[in-house]
């Protein structure tokens, strides 16, 4: 089975009339790795949803497939996957896999068979892929490390250092707008836009326009048409209209790093960014941050390597060498439960001296921990609306919570480890 533990953090927001009000995030996280799962290697580089929400995961041992809990492996020695370390994963509108590799080129999936794509059977230019993106009309634009690709399936072109403007061949991340225009990341050669008739429209970077970092590992667009950037030393940053940047980084907010390493955004606009020393960093839509790291979380590593939401609003985050961690954040108010809403505590499993969290307000209770040999291990009488309280010293096992007050009587069975 897999570890899984939860970990609690309120966050407060203010709201124009409505005052300020606390709201409680209840974050579960599950391991997946090599010794508990069917994961062919502890690295994961890429994650993708697919069209019907299942999980594909690149490591550098095979390409695994996670759809409602069954899990496939595909490596070279059992598929026609050419190469097992995968770099980039991308779905077309027919839900086909186009899987890009160190070795091995780019590799196309429809489920059933397999089509390869790399330096001997087509134009190109490298069998490193570090990138793949798929446009509003089906064609696959490639970031290779010896120039940007565009495929239309029937024909190649490539833009490169000798052919045309761009500063470097090493293409790390490609974002597409709704009018098809291309945002495109490099290493060390700054940001290329193109538009939708594939003419490059500008090229930016430190010294000509100010962008924040010459590198962008990451490229996303977000709900209103802004594309997004994730820098190895810049940190977070948009291009709000004709190049104008507006960076978040360690000194002008919460951000412990201006080194990232991954970024993914939600239809909500929460941006999820992975670092290479500090966890994972969320920036909320709210205005508020949040922070997962191994000192103050069950998340396996704080170096992260890739970031995927899927459908259920779960996060699921690729580490370098720990495997895959599955987080969910589940939002608690703190207003007061109504009569008739049913009770439920936070977390449970939960460990000795922990604090335990209500779904709402309670008013004025009793709360009463008994064993289950019928002995009580804790009573105490609240003398106001309360929506947590501190467990005490137990020994691990089965109790049961007992909450009464004036209009309700529940009873909870809770597991301390």
């Amino acid at each position: 089975m897999s570890k899984t533990a939860v970990y609690l953090l309120i966050i407060f927001s203010t709201f124009s009339g409505l005052g300020v009000y606390g709201q409680i995030i209840v974050p579960t996280m599950e391991t997946f790795n090599m010794a508990n799962s069917p994961m062919p290697d502890n690295t994961v580089r890429c994650l993708l949803v697919d069209n019907l929400g299942d999980l594909w995961i690149g490591t550098d041992n095979g390409l695994a497939h996670l759809s409602n809990n069954t899990w496939e492996v595909f490596n070279e020695a059992n598929s026609g996957l050419d190469d097992n370390y995968v770099r980039a994963l991308a779905v077309d509108a027919n839900n086909a896999i186009w899987i890009g590799t160190t070795m091995g080129g780019v590799q196309k999936f429809d489920g059933t068979a397999w089509t390869d794509f790399n330096t001997d059977n087509s134009d190109i230019p490298d069998n490193f892929i570090r990138t793949i993106s798929i446009d509003n009309f089906g064609n696959k634009w490639i970031g290779t490390v010896e120039g940007l690709v565009y495929f239309d399936d029937t024909s190649w072109t490539t833009w490169t250092m000798a052919n045309s403007a761009i500063l470097t061949n090493n293409i790390s991340s490609i974002a597409i707008g709704e009018q098809n225009e291309k945002y495109i990341g490099t290493i060390n050669g700054g940001l290329i836009y193109m538009d939708a008739d594939t003419v490059i429209t500008g090229i930016y970077y430190i010294l000509n326009s100010g962008v924040p970092d010459n590198s962008a590992l990451t490229v996303k667009m977000d709900q209103v048409g802004k594309p997004w950037f994730a820098g190895s030393a810049g940190g977070l940053w948009t291009d709000q209209g004709n190049q104008t940047w507006m960076a978040f980084n360690w000194t002008n907010s919460p951000m412990p790093t201006n080194s990232l390493t991954t970024m993914t955004n939600d239809a909500q606009d929460n941006f999820y960014l992975g670092t290479q020393i500090h966890g994972l960093v969320i920036k909320r839509t709210n205005q508020t941050w949040g922070f997962y790291n191994t000192d103050n979380s069950d998340i396996a590593e704080d170096h992260i390597l890739s970031i995927a939401k899927d459908n259920n609003d779960d996060v699921w985050i690729g580490t370098f060498s720990k495997g895959l961690v599955k987080l969910r954040e589940d939002y608690l108010s703190t207003d007061e439960l109504s009569p008739g809403q049913a009770l439920k505590a936070y977390p449970n499993p939960v460990k000795s001296n922990e604090t335990v969290y209500f779904n709402g307000g309670i008013r004025n209770p009793q709360i009463t921990i008994t064993s289950t040999d019928s002995k009580t291990v804790y009573k105490e009488r609240f003398s106001t609306t309360i929506n947590s309280f501190a467990l005490p010293e137990l020994n691990s096992g089965t109790y049961l919570l007992t909450v009464e007050t004036e209009n309700r009587l529940e009873v909870i069975r809770i597991v301390v480890v």
